[in-house]
């Protein structure tokens, strides 16, 4: 048979009280810090929400302007593009009237310039 060690006297009642006291108090904190947590973490992400939204409309209108400066571009560059042949016309056609006209003097094979 086993006998029951008497030195070890059992917790007092007070003792247990406090210990449970702590305890609890200890699970107040955990749940008071989580809920501050939350509320945090969700203000934080409305806040980047908003953030990205204003960056969405900046985009948008960055990529209005880039639209907008693209079809300029393309505009400048068919009326670049036209250019050389408007001149080249001009001179044909100056040099045909020329040519018409009979002002050309002849030019002789030996003449030096």
């Amino acid at each position: 048979m086993t006998t029951i060690n008497g030195s070890h006297s059992p917790m007092s009642y007070r003792r247990k009280v406090i210990l449970g006291c702590i305890l609890l108090s200890c699970s107040m904190i955990c749940i008071l810090m989580t809920i501050i947590f939350l509320y945090v973490s969700n203000t934080a992400n409305k806040r980047v929400e908003e953030i990205r939204a204003d960056y969405r409309v900046i985009a948008a209108r960055r990529d209005d302007r880039v639209d907008l400066l693209t079809t300029q571009v393309a505009a400048l560059q068919h009326k670049l593009d036209a250019i050389p042949d408007r001149t080249a016309d001009k001179t044909l056609i100056k040099v045909k009237e020329v040519v018409v006209d009979g002002e050309l003097p002849p030019v002789k094979a030996n003449a030096k310039p």
